[in-house]
């Protein structure tokens, strides 16, 4: 054995021997995180932290390894925090919007009695789940009436989150206003872009001035704050209840069979399931999508939504959603997966979930 060969030895031996004592370091870390939940403590102590980034590096004797020591025990300290932040915040749920919204009542009925966190946007929803601040989230992906909910698949695309469960909420939208309120009294309808065109149809009998508001919860607090009879909002019997407005025309949605499905992602992705599906882009060459769908079709697979959109930034250039039918676990699967991946400039499996 050469002096390369045996450095590396030595380097290998101690690498063994770290991940033991980081094994170590991390059950003591959970022992920490007990205690910070009984006595409701923060994850960060800036203090804590920078005592033991100086006690550590006492220990280390060759001064031109201090900088460097620094850094590897910084980013020690970063991973417990993550740590951490997971096991403290294990089983919340997120979603955008606030109580009453669509998005939170199907929340309510997926997760009942769970803990759950409410973010402003969906970009935040996905940073969350990134950032391990909460383990799912919950978000509106297509309605069976106005399609899909674009931002969500995009966010999808740039983010490294995964769909691991759907689920279809029947939605019968409403028109509220505050007490005492007649259709006659009304001049604007606030409600989310997507309710108003679900409500197309009804409005199209009427000359009210259309406004679009961040969610429909949203908009019947701000109609219910306002307390004017001359505005109304587009929003569920749940959110009349929740701010006390009159139900002045039920189920004003254009279709019948209104429903909207919602996907909830996660950081880890899902081992099986009957369904998954993947987004991949091309290169601008002919016959490059045909070619794609001749390999789902010759791997037996069937698919159950084909959907194209453009990518932010970037002229003329597109994404493709597939929902496919079967198990991504399955050896056809992977075989699909293995071979789309050369025939495509990028793929991602963006989930596996029951249908």
């Amino acid at each position: 054995m050469n002096s390369l060969e045996q450095a590396r030895a030595q380097i290998n031996q101690i690498d063994k021997d770290m991940a033991i004592l980081f094994e170590k370091r991390m059950k003591a870390v959970e022992d920490v995180v007990a205690f910070k939940i009984e006595n409701n403590l923060p994850v960060l102590d800036q203090n804590r932290e920078q005592f033991v980034i100086d006690k550590n590096l006492a220990y280390i004797q060759n001064e031109s390894y201090k900088e460097y020591y620094k850094e590897f025990i910084q980013e020690l300290m970063n991973v417990s925090k993550k740590y951490q932040t997971r096991l403290l915040n294990n089983d919340i749920i997120g979603y955008q919007g606030t109580q009453g919204a669509f998005s939170h009542i199907a929340l309510q009925q997926l997760f009942p009695n769970q803990k759950e966190k409410s973010y402003k946007t969906f970009k935040e929803v996905f940073q969350a789940v990134e950032s391990g601040e909460i383990t799912q989230g919950i978000l509106p992906f297509e309605n069976s009436y106005t399609g899909e909910v674009g931002e969500v698949l995009d966010l999808l695309y740039q983010h490294k989150c995964y769909i691991t469960k759907i689920y279809d909420l029947k939605i019968n939208q409403n028109l509220l206003g505050v007490k005492g309120t007649k259709l006659t009294d009304i001049k604007q309808v606030y409600s989310h872009h997507q309710a108003l065109s679900q409500c197309k149809r009804y409005f199209d009998l009427y000359d009210f001035e259309l406004i679009p508001f961040q969610n429909t919860a949203l908009a019947a607090q701000y109609v219910s704050e306002t307390n004017d009879k001359t505005k109304a909002a587009v929003a569920s019997t749940e959110t009349a209840k929740l701010y006390e407005l009159e139900i002045l025309v039920e189920n004003i949605n254009t279709s019948a069979e209104n429903t909207t499905r919602f996907v909830v992602i996660s950081k880890n992705q899902n081992k099986s399931g009957n369904r998954f599906n993947i987004m991949f882009t091309l290169s601008h060459n002919a016959g490059q999508l045909a070619s794609a769908m001749q390999i789902i079709s010759k791997y037996n697979f069937n698919m159950e939504s084909i959907q194209s959109k453009s990518i932010q930034n970037i002229p003329w250039q597109y994404y493709f959603y597939v929902e496919i039918i079967g198990d991504a676990s399955d050896k056809n699967a992977i075989a699909l997966l293995e071979e789309l991946k050369a025939n495509c400039k990028e793929i991602k499996l963006l989930g596996v979930y029951n249908k």
